[in-house]
């Protein structure tokens, strides 16, 4: 199996070697030329990022100090036509010469620029290219978790963009999962980076995603997949005779022989991940080839041993001077405190903007107070007025909301109503028995029939506990309902999501019916018991849950009453556990589905604006989903709509329903 692995290996290296390298500085020089004339022209930002990207796969591919001269051509260009666009990104490709070269310090500072000026355009798709070539420095210093941080936020930015760049911090975040140890998040995040590649055709070089994949199914000790994936990265490595590319997936091939224990086709691929960046100055490429081969020759060859040391160290001495850390730490407190800034300086806008909405408010007020009152020269008397127009529209608004919360408890009223009338029946029947029983006892006692009266008495005696179950279970309603009917805590408590579903199903249930008998739907549940409890206001959720219901109720009864034939109204609630694949943080989903007509997209657009309703007037505010949706978003979840509304060629209108979406995080 070595000689056979080696031999593989090898062969597929000597035949992806043989090209010529004269003629790239070259090519690369002229490609890049010409991608740098159509971008300074460029006017649209999505062109001009697909160029920007063009731009950086080129000319990556070349050396350092060729890159470090591209990237000062186009930033003489952007300064020229005062285009920030392409600033950032002259900035981003300098900062990775440097970073190729070990000077992190450089690098990191002018990454930091770079996030400044893709920041100025509001571009998320340029803020997602600077952040992501900001967290290369974190990661070539296996500082994960500051890495991983800056990846992410260029993966928000890319996917808000809807952009398919997100492969590129898809692969970045799956090698630092990779260096992290989690090699199934990084299998998962490399496997995405290829997926999203395979629908952009004309991306850059995609050798480290396959390298990366090869090096999880070392780990996972499947030497199929091994060979597969390291001849597609060494092939298109190669295919643009990159040497950075060439040397990282020699450098995983190295540590892949060195993993099963042959230590000789190990050393063989740390040399020419070496040789491959000599003369480079990819200094940051030599420290982990070059420090592994000194201690393979240690106890073999002193020569090989001296030499492969003098590369490390002055390799080392570029990339991990104690200077050039603290310089970083230095950096990276200011980025970090840049960033505070900058959220405190977005706070201030934002509180500035609700000044002037105020200001501006006041001043319409203030011109409505005169066109009414223009013939008055009495100001006490005009104020009066103001204010008191200004303290009625607060209270119509305030009877408004009011109304839709006691429209809400009459639901819940009614059904409560249904549910405590059984005990109430159960607590009169018994006490009647009881009084008969009683009198029953008085006769027997005189009569002098203690056997008899003995009988009696137990049976009043169990009587008496059934009244006394039955008059606990009407209390235990009782005190249900000023639960729900009274105003919310604000305190948010574990609680049991399946039993508030269910109770509030019930509830709604009920209450319909006791309004109107000839009301009737089929219901069908779906609880998730792995969901466990979650932490919220269950007064405030058990109103959006009622009125979820009680609008899926409304339009299955509405559409049975059209007189479709064989329609049968359904009203199902189902939930179930969710997870955020990136925090990683555990939630759950509250569905609520009908079989209804479903929603137009013209009212879809207004579902959840305050006091638009379908409902005739007298059957609805208008306030309920409105309410809904804040209650949800002040969870910190997410309200959402799905339907499907009658086809056009459908006569009768059988529209196949609607879901509300409840997502809630734990």
């Amino acid at each position: 199996m070595r000689n056979k692995f080696f031999l593989f290996f090898f062969f597929l290296t000597i035949g992806f070697t043989a090209h010529s390298q004269e003629n790239i500085p070259e090519q690369i020089e002229l490609r890049c030329d010409s991608i740098l004339n159509l971008l300074i022209k460029e006017k649209d930002e999505n062109k001009k990022a697909d160029l920007i990207t063009s731009f950086y796969g080129t000319a990556i591919d070349g050396f350092p100090l060729q890159l470090l001269s591209l990237s000062q051509k186009l930033l003489d260009a952007s300064k020229k036509y005062n285009d920030i666009f392409s600033e950032s990104a002259a900035l981003s490709a300098a900062g990775q010469a440097y970073r190729l070269t070990g000077n992190y310090v450089k690098a990191l500072e002018l990454h930091r620029q770079a996030v400044t000026a893709a920041e100025k355009t509001s571009n998320k798709i340029l803020i997602g290219f600077a952040l992501n070539q900001m967290g290369h420095i974190y990661k070539d210093r296996l500082e994960n978790e500051k890495a991983l941080t800056l990846y992410r936020d260029a993966f928000r930015n890319f996917e808000t963009a809807g952009r398919n760049d997100i492969w590129y911090a898809c692969m970045n975040i799956g090698v630092v999962f990779y260096n992290m140890g989690n090699y199934d998040s990084s299998l998962f995040y490399s496997n995405e980076a290829q997926r999203r590649i395979d629908n952009t055709p004309g991306v850059g070089n995609q050798s480290g995603i396959y390298s990366n994949i090869a090096s999880v199914y070392s780990q996972k000790n499947l030497l199929d997949s091994v060979q597969k994936y390291f001849w597609l990265s060494l092939k298109l490595a190669t295919s643009t005779q990159s040497p950075r590319y060439l040397n990282i997936t020699y450098v995983a091939i190295a540590e892949h022989f060195n993993r099963i224990k042959q230590y000789d086709s190990s050393a063989f691929y740390f040399k020419k991940a070496v040789n491959v960046v000599s003369g480079t100055e990819m200094n940051n490429l030599v420290l982990k080839p070059a420090k592994l081969l000194t201690e393979y020759y240690q106890n073999i060859n002193p020569d090989s041993t001296v030499k492969y040391w003098k590369v490390y160290s002055a390799a080392n001495d570029s990339v991990n001077s104690l200077r050039t850390n603290q310089q970083i730490q230095m950096l990276t407190f200011e980025e970090e405190q840049r960033k505070r800034n900058i959220e405190a300086s977005q706070v201030a806008y934002q509180n500035k903007i609700r000044t002037g909405i105020l200001l501006g408010g006041l001043a319409v007020l203030s011109i409505v107070g005169f066109i009414l009152y223009r013939n008055s020269r009495q100001k006490q008397k005009a104020n009066k007025v103001l204010e008191t127009t200004l303290t009625n529209l607060k209270s119509t608004q305030s009877q408004l909301v009011q109304s839709e919360k006691m429209a809400s408890l009459g639901e819940l009223t009614a059904g409560i109503a249904h549910e405590i009338q059984n005990p109430l029946n159960f607590v009169n029947n018994f006490s009647e028995v009881n009084t008969e029983l009683a009198e029953e006892l008085e006769q027997e006692i005189d009569k002098g029939n203690y056997t008899d009266a003995k009988a009696i008495a137990k049976d009043i005696k169990e009587n008496e506990l059934k009244i006394n179950h039955h008059g606990k279970r009407a209390d235990a309603i009782v005190k249900g309902m000023l639960q729900h009917s009274r105003s919310s805590s604000g305190v948010k408590e574990p609680t049991d999501i399946n039993a508030l579903c269910d109770e509030y199903l019930r509830l709604s249930y009920h209450g319909l019916r006791a309004k109107d008998k000839s009301f009737n739907a089929t219901i069908k549940t779906d609880f998730d018991n792995s969901i466990g409890n979650i932490n919220i206001i269950p007064q405030d959720i058990g109103r959006v849950i009622l009125n979820l219901l009680t609008n899926a109720f409304y339009v299955v009864d509405e559409k049975k009453k059209s007189g479709i034939d064989d329609y049968e109204p359904i009203v199902s609630i189902e939930t179930k556990a969710t997870k955020n694949p990136l925090s990683g943080g555990r939630g759950a989903e509250i569905r609520v589905t009908d079989n209804g007509n479903g929603i137009s997209q013209k009212v879809l657009e207004k579902i959840f604006q305050p006091f638009f309703t379908t409902k005739p007037t007298g059957q609805g505010t208008g306030l309920g989903l409105s309410l809904s949706y804040d209650i949800v978003k002040a969870h910190g979840g997410e309200l959402k709509v799905e339907t499907k509304e009658a086809r056009p060629d459908d006569p009768i209108g059988r529209g196949e329903g609607t879901t509300l979406i409840i997502t809630l995080p734990a």
